[in-house]
This record gives C-alpha cells, sequence and structure tokens, in this order.
C-alpha cells in the first residue's frame, strides 16, 4: 500500500503538466519501495494511450507520461527487493541506493543484498544506482 500515496501524486504531476511546465523539476520516491515503478510508468502510458484519443489536453503533451517521470523522479527500493530484476524491467535510470541502517529495516547488510540482484550489470549500471542517480536527481551531475 505504499506505493499507491505516490503514484496517486506522480499522476496528478504528470496529467496536470506540472513537469512539463517546470522541465528542471527533480524529485525522489524514498521510503515507499521501487519494484512497482516499471509496471506504473507501463499503466501511466496505457492511460494516455487510451484516454489521448478523445482529451485534447493529454493529445497536446509533447512527451509521454512515463518520459516526465523518467525525466524528473528517482525510487529508491527497500533492501529486500529485487534491484536486479527492477533495473531489467524498468531501466537502469530510475533507481538509487538508499539504506536505513542501522536501523533493523535497513537490515545488518544493505548494500550486499541489492548487490546480490545485481551481479549481472557492469560498473556504469552500479554508479548510477551508487551516485549518479541521485546526483542527477538534486541537479549536482
Amino acid at each position: 500500500m505504499l506505493s499507491f500515496a505516490p503514484q496517486v501524486w506522480l499522476t496528478a504531476m504528470v496529467y496536470d503538466g506540472v513537469f512539463e511546465r517546470f522541465p528542471e523539476l527533480r524529485g525522489g520516491v524514498i521510503e515507499s519501495g521501487a519494484g512497482w515503478a516499471p509496471e506504473f510508468l507501463r499503466e501511466l502510458d496505457l492511460g494516455y494511450k487510451s484516454f489521448g484519443r478523445t482529451d485534447p489536453y493529454l493529445q497536446a503533451m509533447p512527451m509521454k507520461p512515463s518520459e516526465y517521470v523518467r525525466r524528473a523522479v528517482r525510487f529508491t527500493p527497500f533492501p529486500g527487493e529485487d534491484v536486479g530484476r527492477m533495473i531489467r524491467d524498468g531501466g537502469a535510470g530510475l533507481f538509487m541506493f538508499s539504506s536505513d541502517y542501522p536501523h533493523p529495516e535497513g537490515t545488518n547488510d544493505p548494500k550486499g543484498r541489492f548487490e546480490r540482484t545485481m551481479s549481472e550489470f557492469d560498473e556504469d549500471v552500479w554508479d548510477r544506482f551508487y551516485r549518479r542517480n541521485f546526483e542527477e536527481m538534486m541537479s549536482i551531475a
């Protein structure tokens, strides 16, 4: 249920044109998990495709809804989530490292938990996850 509020908020931000009017706006969905993000982006685009046939505002959008989110938003997975699967499904640019360590929900080895699911990826993907996606979100890259 943690993902429902960010999904509603991001949908409104996209469909109400906030990301279009403010192209430099960036943000993160933190402590809501991230495994849901790739499917959410597909659902955003499906709604755009379905309702865009009759909605003049959607017809006027120059980008697909998922492209706005990919440009502006990053997601932090929980340590138990399969980051490798999420990256294969949604791309390396969506996800970034975070941890509640040393709190119990942060586990005693959050980095190890993430890395066990990411062994197939090269150094570039790891660098995006641990550093560059955060820098892009914060506009410090």
